[in-house]
């Protein structure tokens, strides 16, 4: 009974870890519509949301990962969770990074680029919904999980072409050739985090073959 209770409290923490990087990445879309709109306060105020989460996120793996040692929990799968936690950290740390890189670098972006800086966020917020939705069928839905990592592969295109038509949107434009390099850096900054929700569906892809041989 004590074995069955410390692995319902650590699919707890684990539901816990997995509820913070799905509300930073609804946030993150909020904090880019209110740059966009010029709402600074309140990009602000989403800011440190996502940056208390990121932290409080931090701290949850590690009270995970020492609970998987500490009590010997799912020897058979503890490296495949450790590696889902870890790389799923990857997603939640480059949202605080891009969206505290916006507050304090207050890149310049032109009218016309807009609708495609909104579109390509609103493609990267949905790659992390269904890559959260993905790592949460690991643990509980095993069956669902091709479902929801087919959907992030489909955000993760769309998020690539939605890039390549900012990019050339900004080098055709007659900005300055420095502000072009800042807008192309915040641009793969950006994608960078859809890139790390395919790298996690990457190996869940690989850990639920394993456990269906």
């Amino acid at each position: 009974m004590a074995f069955l209770n410390k692995v319902k409290q650590m699919e707890l923490k684990i539901d816990e870890y997995l509820d913070l990087v799905s509300e930073s990445g609804i946030l993150f879309a909020q904090i880019i519509a209110f740059y966009n709109a010029k709402k600074y306060d309140l990009m602000c105020e989403k800011c440190e949301i996502v940056r208390t989460n990121e932290r409080t996120a931090d701290e949850y793996r590690i009270e995970i990962e020492q609970h998987l040692y500490k009590y010997t929990l799912i020897p058979e799968n503890r490296g495949d969770v450790l590696s889902i936690l870890e790389n799923t950290d990857k997603v939640i740390n480059q949202i605080k990074l891009i969206v505290m890189t916006m507050s304090i670098e207050k890149p310049e972006f032109a009218d016309s680029t807009i609708p495609y800086i909104e579109l390509m966020v609103q493609s990267t917020a949905n790659a992390v919904e269904e890559l959260i939705k993905a790592v949460r069928a690991f643990f509980h839905n095993f069956h669902l999980i091709n479902d929801y990592t087919h959907k992030v592969f489909f955000y993760e295109k769309e998020v690539d072409d939605y890039s390549e038509k900012l990019r050339k949107e900004i080098f055709d434009s007659k900005i300055d050739l420095t502000r072009k390099l800042h807008l192309k850096q915040i641009i793969y900054e950006i994608e960078m985090i859809s890139d790390y929700c395919q790298s996690v569906c990457d190996r869940l892809i690989i850990y639920s073959i394993k456990r269906q041989l």
